[in-house]
């Protein structure tokens, strides 16, 4: 994975970037395009850059602002073909920079009528596989797990965390915080439902082997937890989403706020305790051993640059 950076820049801070380009190793191609730029005003620059060097180009194009508005915009691009360079190409990094990774998370983490529809129905599959004979139980779990944006909005509350900036935490705690409820919300009604039906008898939930997982976990259980806390972030750190659903299974954010759910319509407080006590749990995984990876990755990968927005 590589990726395309086109730049507009005011012309007075051109040719400064245009040098220190021209001579990067890690810019195979670059073009430019002066008074090209309507809005803002200025000149275009386009390069094709390798992975690895994603970072070090942003921090060049970070100086441009000292001259006045830029604009940027960063593609990855599957195949780059550059006639010598083939080998450092084959040998590319596969690590995102902080400003991709970070608007993945807070796309999937964003407060919007299709985060809450999506918390909202992964809550009421999740309760209806809790009440479901174990093998479309297992079934159900999964498909909630990846239906839910549960884990993105944690992972976001995470890398704010990391960064510090009061902004951003406010903005990921408002997104966990209303996206809970609701996922709560989605799960109790699914309960409410299925016991007008008949299908939530008495005595399920008590012999429900995914119950037990979520409210009395084993070692195990909670090393597979970890696990999925780690991997995820590994995982959005490195262009890796395809196989996000992996990690998002191995926690249990959301049979756990579903179990709050059922606990309230029903009046069991120790279920909703029990589903609470594993939600923040789980949640504390995600903000620990995810930040950790952000963190390590800065350091070694990012060398401490800081994101451009």
């Amino acid at each position: 994975m590589h990726h395309e950076i086109d730049l507009m820049v005011p012309p007075e801070a051109t040719d400064e970037i245009l040098s220190e380009l021209e001579k990067h190793d890690g810019v195979l191609s670059l073009t430019l395009q002066r008074g090209g730029s309507v809005k803002p005003a200025g000149d275009v620059l386009t390069a094709h850059v390798l992975n690895r060097s994603i970072d070090s180009v942003l921090s060049v194009v970070d100086r441009a602002r000292d001259h006045g508005p830029i604009t940027l915009g960063t593609w990855r691009t599957e195949t780059v073909i550059s006639t010598g360079a083939e080998g450092a190409i084959e040998d590319d990094a596969d690590e995102s920079p902080w400003e991709e990774f970070e608007r993945t998370l807070r796309h999937h983490g964003r407060t919007s009528i299709n985060y809450f529809a999506l918390m909202a129905l992964g809550g009421a599959i999740a309760v209806a596989g809790l009440l479901s004979p174990p093998v479309p139980q297992a079934l159900a779990l999964a498909a909630s797990a990846i239906i839910a944006p549960a884990f993105e909005p944690v992972a976001k509350l995470s890398v704010a965390l990391l960064r510090g900036e009061l902004y951003r935490i406010r903005r990921s705690l408002v997104a966990v915080l209303g996206g809970y409820l609701v996922l709560a919300a989605g799960g109790g009604v699914a309960f409410l439902v299925l016991r007008a039906l008949g299908l939530a008898k008495p005595g399920v939930l008590a012999s429900s082997e995914g119950v037990h997982m979520v409210v009395d976990p084993t070692a195990a259980d909670w090393l597979v937890g970890a696990g999925g806390a780690l991997a995820g972030l590994v995982i959005i750190t490195s262009f890796r989403e395809a196989v996000l659903a992996g990690a998002l299974i191995a926690l249990a954010l959301v049979p756990a706020a579903g179990l709050i759910g059922i606990g309230v319509v029903s009046g069991d407080w120790a279920l909703a305790l029990g589903g609470l006590k594993r939600t923040v749990a789980d949640m504390g995984l995600v903000i620990v051993l995810g930040g950790a990876v952000v963190f390590l990755k800065d350091r070694w990968f990012h060398r401490g640059r800081r994101p451009l927005a």
